[in-house]
């Protein structure tokens, strides 16, 4: 970091993987700032396989997970808030989010290969407990950090993710080990979340019977929603999330893995079927 306390490092590893700007369309679904749920179909600003800059009229939570669905090739993946960039106009924002499976061939696009060795570290410190950490970043990382100040992660001492800034520390020996160490905890944290959504979606049968239910739980590979209908398991349905009166249905193929009663009606499992 420079004296004036500007993070700076070489352009070559700011390229680190290819940058696209291109307005892709994309369907956003999650939890806004204050827990209710949304479905958002929007455009992505710029992205790479670390991550994408997307433009939202719904405000987001660091750290929280939505799911972004490429309309164009209907492939869906689970990507994590990192941070906001700035106020478009109105309502509208543009948001970092981080893939969390970086594999993924979601924007249709092969990427090459970073060199190793050029990934950007910067020290960074939790706001909330001043532990310091000298951490690589992702691009979308970096670019929130360079555009904010301020990136969502998780803290071993705090327990929990909370905001971090560059830090102007001196680095240790100590420092580097627990930077280590606190960044393969944070990364198991986040393959394990799991995010919980409660809106309305339609379920329609092999015969046309349609239920406008209500999901628990949403994945990537599929959902728990409840309903007052009966099905079975093995039963091939056809779910439409979110569900909107006026909007047309885009309907995905999926099967009913599990059943479970509860007070308030039946909870069904499915895995969305290809």
């Amino acid at each position: 970091m420079a004296p004036d306390g500007e993070i700076r490092v070489t352009e070559t590893a700011r390229r680190r993987s290819d940058r696209i700007l291109a307005p892709v369309r994309i369907r956003v679904i999650g939890n806004d700032m204050h827990g209710v749920s949304f479905g958002e179909e929007t455009i992505t600003v710029s992205f790479n396989q670390q991550g994408a800059r997307i433009s939202l009229t719904h405000s987001l939570l660091p750290d929280d997970v939505v799911l972004i669905m490429n309309l164009e090739n209907e492939i869906e993946e689970e990507f994590r808030v990192v941070g906001v960039f700035q106020q478009v106009f109105g309502d509208r924002r543009e948001w970092g989010v981080e893939a969390l499976n970086p594999e993924s061939k979601i924007w249709g696009v092969t990427f090459s290969k970073p060199a190793e060795g050029i990934q950007p570290k910067v020290l960074i410190e939790c706001a909330a407990c001043k532990k310091a950490a000298q951490s690589p970043l992702s691009t979308i990382e970096y670019d929130v950090l360079l555009s904010t100040g301020l990136i969502s992660r998780h803290c071993d001492r705090c327990g929990e993710h909370t905001r971090w800034k560059p830090s102007e520390q001196p680095i240790t020996a100590e420092l580097i080990a627990s930077s280590v160490k606190s960044l393969s905890k944070g990364g198991e944290q986040r393959r394990t979340r799991r995010l919980k959504l409660v809106m309305r979606i339609r379920v329609r049968n092999a015969w046309g019977v349609a239920d406008i239910a209500q999901t628990r739980d949403v994945s990537k590979a599929g959902l728990c929603f409840v309903s007052a209908l009966r099905y079975n398991i093995s039963d091939m349905v056809y779910i439409t999330l979110p569900f909107a009166d006026n909007q047309a249905p885009i309907e995905t193929p999926a099967k009913i893995v599990w059943t479970a009663d509860s007070s308030v009606g039946r909870f069904y499992g499915v895995c969305y079927q290809k």
